[in-house]
């Protein structure tokens, strides 16, 4: 049998840190989308999985799959040991709920 070389790490991070994986769903070209985009990867959260998807559009990726918009606005679902928090439209809200590093604004 091959020797595993290191494979994907990543993927075992969310049951270690306890913060797992996070999806974004909104139209690619709402500005909306990309705040709460932005706010995930600023997380410090080690081995957070972040995806991004439009709910129009099939995703191949089953996290972002039956993830819809929130009262018509782009929403972050941010799940922890398997079990997801209600979905938010406010990156300050999602900044509360996973930890994020400061960001200077020009």
């Amino acid at each position: 049998m091959p020797a595993r070389t290191g494979g994907a790490p990543h993927l075992n991070a969310p049951q270690r840190t306890g913060i797992g994986p996070q999806a974004r769903v909104g139209p690619r070209d709402d500005d909306a989308t990309w705040a709460l985009y932005l706010t995930a990867l600023m997380s410090t959260a080690p081995g957070a999985v972040v995806a991004m998807g439009d709910p129009a559009e099939e995703s191949p990726v089953p996290l972002l799959r039956d993830r819809p918009l929130v009262g018509g606005l782009p929403a972050a679902y941010v799940c922890r040991h398997f079990t997801c928090d209600a979905p938010v439209t406010d990156p300050e809200q999602l900044a509360e709920q996973v930890p994020a590093k400061a960001v200077a604004r020009a």
